[in-house]
């Protein structure tokens, strides 16, 4: 079996809301490289693994958490992110599914989110890519 994988996935929050404090989480649930939105989108870099099983690469590492449905990680928002004078926090599920096939160590694979929710807010809960995961170059 091939050996593990590290890799990064860049998660681009597309129009996130200006003002609002954004970080990812690492499996302790510990805001981590806390950004405030301005104009534009937001990006943020995570570190993962990706392990060969024989039901194929399990992504692992510092951010990566899991439940029934599959393995994922969090953006934070608000207080969740690190700001104590934010009147909430949220948090962004991203799972971590259909990864592309033939990654190797190094690799940036990239894909898009909303950053903002139907109330105007910071987006929350399990939010869909935009766009599929797509591998860039370092």
């Amino acid at each position: 079996m091939a050996a593990r994988i590290d890799l990064t996935l860049r998660i681009i929050l597309a129009n996130p809301p200006s003002g609002v404090v954004f970080a990812k989480h690492d499996a302790k649930s510990r805001p981590i490289d806390p950004v405030r939105a301005a104009d534009g989108d937001l990006s943020f870099d995570i570190p993962i693994t990706l392990t060969p099983t024989p039901e194929g690469p399990r992504p692992g590492g510092g951010f990566v958490r899991a439940d029934s449905r599959g393995r994922f990680v969090y953006i934070a928002s608000g207080q969740a992110a690190g700001d104590v004078q934010a009147p909430g926090q949220r948090r962004i599920k991203i799972y971590l599914r259909d990864l592309p096939p033939g990654v190797i160590a190094g690799d940036i694979l990239q894909a898009t989110i909303a950053g903002r929710a139907k109330d105007g807010g910071a987006a929350f809960a399990t939010v869909p890519l935009l766009s599929g995961w797509s591998r860039v170059r370092p």
